[in-house]
């Protein structure tokens, strides 16, 4: 039937034209964009996905800088401790040479007067050494989260916090043969103690580098996963630019000719 009244031609290529104008603005956006989420009502289960890998990613990372912070706490104490054990030595060496007897009073006295000197320094770092205002030495532990699930691991801080503690809190001279006898025996211990001490910290640091390595991994992997879902296939997405171009033109061109044709009909009352 040949009719002026509507145009079922026209009506449906005005239809395709319309969604084919949407389809290519929804290409341009994607590209644009480098998203798959560009338009969100489109995938609303991907954009919630993608949501929680991305908070996922991001507790990574903080847990990867925790372990981090963690690594250079326990650096820190290894580096306070190796000081204090080259403190000890050295006292255990002058408590060893006050026994030469060869030696006259006032050489017996310098040494006792470094000797001192020295356990001053001990002193004063077992009382103010840390990191980031956290005591190095002191009771108990430093916990951080490794992981998105916000699981803890520990480093101990080292239980030293004094001399007596060394086992030298009574032992302040070396001038006499039997002090200084005294001195080089309990220093021994001392100096087992802080070594002790030292293995158990690298022993830490160990720890936590695997932790910030399973970190990292996971971050990675879960990137990845992410990017599956939220990143746009550049190639794909070219590909559809292309055809919705081309179909937004013919359906152009074919609404102009379904009008063209209905404008031919009024000839026939002329």
């Amino acid at each position: 039937m040949t009719t002026i009244g509507s145009s079922d031609a026209s009506n449906s290529a005005s239809y395709y034209l319309t969604n084919n104008t949407n389809a290519l603005t929804k290409s341009l956006l994607g590209l644009a964009s480098g998203s798959n989420f560009a338009t969100p009502s489109d995938d609303p289960a991907g954009v919630a996905v993608s949501a929680n890998l991305n908070a996922a990613i991001q507790r990574l990372g903080a847990a990867t800088q925790g372990s981090q912070d963690a690594v250079s706490y326990a650096q820190t104490a290894d580096g306070f401790l190796s000081s204090v054990q080259s403190e000890l030595t050295r006292m255990s060496v002058l408590a060893e040479g006050a026994m030469d007897g060869t030696l006259s009073p006032s050489d017996v006295a310098n040494y006792n007067t470094e000797y001192n000197d020295l356990r001053g320094q001990v002193t004063q770092t077992l009382q103010s050494a840390s990191f980031n205002g956290t005591s190095i030495f002191a009771s108990g532990s430093v916990s951080v989260a490794i992981d998105a699930q916000g699981t803890t691991n520990s480093i101990n801080q080292v239980n030293i916090t004094n001399l007596t503690d060394l086992g030298l809190g009574s032992l302040t001279s070396i001038t006499t043969t039997t002090d200084a006898q005294s001195a080089v025996s309990a220093l021994q211990q001392a100096l087992q103690t802080i070594t002790t001490q030292r293995a158990v910290v690298n022993t830490d640091i160990s720890a936590f580098n695997f932790n910030i390595s399973n970190a990292l991994v996971e971050q990675t992997n879960t990137e990845a996963a992410n990017s599956s879902i939220s990143d746009l296939d550049v190639a794909a997405a070219s590909a559809n630019l292309a055809t919705n171009k081309i179909l937004q033109q013919a359906s152009i061109s074919m609404l102009a000719q379904a009008n063209s044709s209905r404008q031919s009909i009024l000839k026939l009352l002329q």
